[in-house]
C-alpha cells in the first residue's frame, strides 16, 4: 500500500471549522500516512490544541517552521504500535 502525504491549512485563523476537518482527517490516515498541518506563523501560539487533539488521536508529531517564516508546520504520523 502507497502511503499518503495529507496537508491541511489551518490559516489564517484556527477556529472549530479547521478542528473540524483536522479530527475528520486524524479520522481517515492510514498508519503509514503522513499529515501536514499548516498555520501560519503568528498563530503558532494556538498549535497547543492541535497538538493536544494529536496526542489524544495517538499521533507522534514535530513542528517545522517554514523557510521564509511566514508559516508554521506540524508534521504528524500515527504512533507505531
Amino acid at each position: 500500500m502507497e502511503m499518503a502525504d495529507i496537508t491541511i491549512h489551518l490559516e489564517p485563523v484556527i477556529n472549530e471549522w479547521g478542528i473540524a476537518r483536522l479530527q475528520s482527517a486524524l479520522n481517515d490516515l492510514g498508519e503509514d500516512d503522513e499529515l501536514n498541518i499548516v498555520m501560519e506563523t503568528a498563530d503558532a501560539h494556538q498549535a497547543d490544541q492541535v497538538t493536544e487533539i494529536l496526542e489524544a488521536a495517538g499521533f507522534d508529531y514535530h513542528p517545522r517552521g517554514s523557510h521564509d517564516g511566514r508559516l508554521y508546520h506540524i508534521i504528524a504520523r500515527r504512533k507505531v504500535k
